[in-house]
Order: C-alpha cells, then structure tokens, then sequence
C-alpha cells in the first residue's frame, strides 16, 4: 500500500534506486578480492560490472545536480541552506573516489594484477562507506522537502530525463537491477503509463536480464 498522500509527491523510486547503489557498491571490494592475480578474463567481467557501477552513479548524480537542484534552490534556498554544504562536500568525495578507480581499472582490467586489485577493492570499500553516508542523508534530510516542494510531474520529469540519457543497451540491465529487491509497487510505477503489455513483459525481461548478468559476476542470482 503506498505511503503518500494526494499532495504529497511520490518520491519513493529514490529510495529504490539506492537500494541498487547500496546492494552493488557493498559487494564490489570483494568481487576484485575474489579475482586471481593474472585472471584477465575473469578481470575482463568484474572490469565491466564495476564500470557500469560507477557510469550509473555518475548518471545520478549529474541529473541530480542539473534538475533536482536548481528546482530545490530556486523554490526553497532558505530551507536547503542547511543542506547544500552537506551534499556538495559528500558528492566531491564520491566524485574524487570514482576519478581514482577510474584511473586505474583500465589497466587492472588488461593485466588483472593482485596488488592494483587490492588498492581498487579498498577504494571501493571507502566508496560504499561515503555513498551509503550520502544516500542516508539525501533519504532523511532532502527527499522530505522533495515531496513537499515538488509537484508530480515536476518529480516524474527528472526520471524521464535520467531514462532518456542512460545507455539504452544498459537499459533492461538497469531495470533488473532497481528491480531485485526495490520496492515491487514502486518498480511497476516506474514502468509508467506503458501499454498493458509492455508493463506485463518488462519485468520478465528485466528480471532475465539481471539473473544473466548476476550469475556471470556474482555467482548467484540473488547477490
């Protein structure tokens, strides 16, 4: 049963997608732990995951930062005073820690050494410890007003703009990924105002999609 009410906004797909941030960037240091020293090919799938991870939480945060900011700051600057600061400071972080592993898993993808793979694995580390501080206070402190501030289709707008500009090969890959353990109601409003049909084979395809994708870098279906 949903949670909101007639004028309040849903914001709930948040909540879902960093579900998938938290689940995958927690998972990471021990997927480059788990590679051989010298396993390129092993190197060249955890190499790829990993990459589709940090393009995907990059793609977050810029249409965050192009859409749901101004809005925010234009209709309300004296309620987020106390927040911009917070998340400014937290995004330079992330933003810093994904520079760094993009700089080296290039090369640790090609040569799939054990001593770059450590350094990786503990910047991932780090990464999930400052996401999951960011992702909790943008939940607590900046979602609320979000609701509140924002009309519907104000909210919905930013979700059509993500989809538009995300890789559409990377599509039912990331639909599986919000799907697998987000919010079920959530994830059928996200599939909007789609045919009936449409709606009845997306998350079929989706949830293929992710099993596929789970099983040749995790080992599980369920990770």
């Amino acid at each position: 049963m949903s949670t909101t009410t007639p004028d309040v906004t849903d914001t709930r797909v948040m909540n879902t997608l960093h579900t998938f941030f938290r689940r995958e960037h927690r998972l990471a240091g021990g997927l480059l732990r788990g590679v051989a020293d010298g396993d390129t090919a092993r190197a060249q799938v955890v190499g790829a995951h990993l990459d589709f991870l940090l393009r995907a939480l990059h793609h977050h945060h810029t249409i965050e930062d192009r859409v749901l900011w101004p809005l925010l700051l234009e209709r309300v600057p004296d309620e987020l005073a106390s927040i911009v600061h917070l998340m400014e400071s937290q995004h330079q972080r992330v933003d810093g820690l994904i520079g760094e592993i993009g700089t080296l898993l290039p090369g640790w993808v090609r040569d799939a050494d054990a001593v770059t793979a450590g350094r990786l694995a503990d910047l991932f580390d780090t990464l999930y410890v400052h996401l999951v501080e960011h992702l909790d206070a943008e939940e607590e402190r900046l979602l609320p007003i979000a609701a509140r501030c924002m009309t519907q289709a104000e909210w919905d707008h930013m979700g059509e703009v993500a989809r538009r500009e995300a890789p559409r090969e990377e599509g039912m890959l990331a639909l599986g990924m919000f799907q697998h353990d987000g919010d079920p109601e959530v994830f059928a409003q996200m599939l909007g105002d789609a045919p009936a049909p449409v709606r009845w084979l997306l998350p079929r395809l989706a949830r293929r999609a992710f099993r596929r994708h789970a099983l040749a870098v995790h080992g599980t279906a369920t990770p």
